[in-house]
């Protein structure tokens, strides 16, 4: 046994007995709890391996298969469906005829008539006939009236066929015009009988027009035009034009080509010209577009031949236009150039009082330089503004012929100057309401003559001012001013020459509809009753009525 086991059990007893009161004097315990105690878990983590058998033997099967095809009557037959028709109202009656009469305080009488075909999908036929004269009489510069009546016949027949892609339209007309020389030279004492000095113009004429009416820009558009004009004087002297004119053109993604090409060829007697003249053009062009602008370039080219004398010419062509603001304001710019024809028809259509038979010159309009703006105010006003300068020779000037031995100045000669123009245009359209419109025009020409004083008869200013109101669909109440400013007449070589006096000439009518069928109308024509000169010695009619009915089928 060992003795020394209870000797260090009882050693190490004391020391620890010690060791506690020790402790118990020396020590101060103080205990802070913070947040009561709370015991925690780590996350466990699992395995996610997954056992993996690699075999090395791979087979790959092998499907051997056989297709027979045949048909399968199914048995099913297709029905047309019948299309979708709109259910409306019906077609509203046409009055497509109509029978005007009427009788003036100057116009005795006029007769108006206008018959065409129904309604149609295929074709449009008809007719128009107008009778218009007067036996009036005005007073010239000294006191002394004389016969100044006029008679007007015109009757002209005319049709348009409606083809799928395409349409043909002609018409063909006789017209008769009874004019008098009754204007002169008062300081000259003459008299006049009324069958000597009487003018009367007979004319034929037939046009005739075939064009595409593509919507789409994959087929070539085209528009071809003949015309036959027979014009024939009171003394034998006449004129026969044949027209023939083209367009055709192509439009692309964003491009367009195209040409135009005309003939004209104007036969006349010997009395007017000892030699026919014809006139040959050709104006191929290229343009491009935008959304918001235009671009066309091109040439023409004239040919003008008169008995064995021919004269080519060349012009520019182009025109530049951009949308600035939404059609609200579209500047532009452009140039050009043509040759004029100056034919018999239209020289007396100008002014029936020129001499008989005179022959004219063709005018040149070497260089037509022009920019403006344009554009839409709104739905219901549209305007334009236009500033032009050009170079033109040959235009003629219309003067009395007082040079003639034992002439009174009854008939008009023509001169020819070469002039440098400036002219500025304005035109203003406005439509408030369905009911009431107005239109405004413009022009203002600076003419700088070349050898002329003046630009004999042509006004630096004009004005034609229109307005309509529809009352209700029962009174249509319309009013036009129409404005010249002065102009200048020459009266010999010698420098002399007479200012015209300004012009306005204002005009209101009206008109009842009584029913669809039946209206009355009433015109007065030159309300401030100023008998002015259009033409020097030939004063116009001062204040006239012309009061008719209207009568529709």
């Amino acid at each position: 046994m060992n003795i020394k086991l209870p000797i260090y059990i009882t050693l190490i007893a004391l020391f620890l007995s010690g060791l506690d009161a020790f402790s118990q004097e020396n020590m101060t315990k103080e205990v802070r709890v913070v947040k009561p105690y709370e015991p925690t878990i780590s996350d466990a983590n699992k395995i996610s391996y997954l056992p993996r058998i690699s075999d090395t033997v791979k087979i790959v099967p092998q499907v051997n298969y056989l297709l027979q095809t045949r048909p399968v009557n199914v048995g099913y037959a297709i029905d047309p469906i019948k299309p979708a028709r709109m259910v409306g109202e019906p077609l509203t009656k046409l009055y497509n005829s109509y029978v005007k009469l009427g009788l003036g305080t100057k116009t005795l009488p006029l007769l108006e008539a206008y018959v065409s075909s129904k309604r149609s999908e295929d074709y449009i036929l008809g007719a128009f006939y107008k009778y218009d004269a007067s036996y009036a009489k005005v007073e010239l510069l000294n006191d002394e009236r004389v016969f100044a009546g006029y008679s007007d016949n015109d009757l002209q027949l005319f049709g348009k066929k409606f083809f799928k892609n395409s349409t043909l339209q002609g018409d063909v007309g006789i017209k008769g015009d009874t004019r008098y020389f009754y204007g002169y030279d008062t300081e000259i004492d003459t008299s006049m009988d009324k069958d000597d000095i009487r003018q009367k113009y007979l004319q034929f004429n037939f046009n005739a027009n075939y064009k595409s009416t593509y919507v789409d820009s994959n087929h070539i558009n085209y528009d071809f035009k003949i015309g036959v004009n027979y014009v024939k004087d009171d003394f034998s002297n006449h004129e026969t034009g044949f027209k023939l004119k083209g367009d055709i053109h192509k439009i692309f993604s964003k491009e367009m080509v195209g040409a135009k090409i005309g003939v004209q060829h104007y036969s006349v007697s010997e009395k007017v010209d000892s030699s026919n003249n014809t006139i040959i053009n050709i104006n191929p062009w290229v343009g491009k577009f935008g959304d918001k602008w235009r671009v066309k370039a091109g040439i023409n080219i004239y040919s003008d031949a008169r008995d064995d004398n021919t004269n080519i010419y060349y012009y520019p062509v182009g025109i530049l236009e951009y949308d600035i603001a939404n059609h609200f304001l579209i500047p532009y710019a452009g140039v050009n150039g043509k040759i004029e024809v100056n034919s018999f028809l239209k020289t007396v259509n100008i002014n029936p009082f020129v001499v008989p038979g005179k022959s004219m010159l063709n005018t040149d309009h070497k260089l037509i330089l022009y920019g403006g703006v344009r554009g839409n105010f709104n739905s219901t006003t549209y305007y334009n503004f236009k500033v032009s300068y050009a170079l033109i020779d040959n235009m003629p000037f219309f003067v009395n012929n007082l040079a003639v031995t034992d002439s009174i100045g009854n008939q008009f000669s023509v001169l020819y100057d070469n002039v440098e123009l400036i002219s500025y245009f304005g035109e203003l359209s406005l439509a408030p309401n369905e009911k009431l419109n107005f239109h405004v025009k413009a022009n203002y020409r600076d003419y700088r003559m070349d050898v002329e004083q003046k630009p004999w008869h042509k006004p630096s200013f004009d004005l034609t001012f229109s307005a309509r109101y529809n009352l209700r669909d029962k009174i249509i109440l319309k009013g036009d001013i129409f404005s010249l400013g002065k102009r200048y007449a020459k009266l010999n070589n010698n420098g002399d020459f007479v200012e015209l006096e300004s012009v306005m000439d204002i005009n209101l009518g009206a008109e009842y509809r009584y029913s669809k069928i039946l209206s009355g109308f009433i015109q007065f024509n030159n309300i401030l009753s100023e008998n002015y000169y259009q033409w020097n010695y030939f004063p116009t009619y001062g204040f006239n009525v012309l009061l008719g009915i209207t009568y529709a089928f």
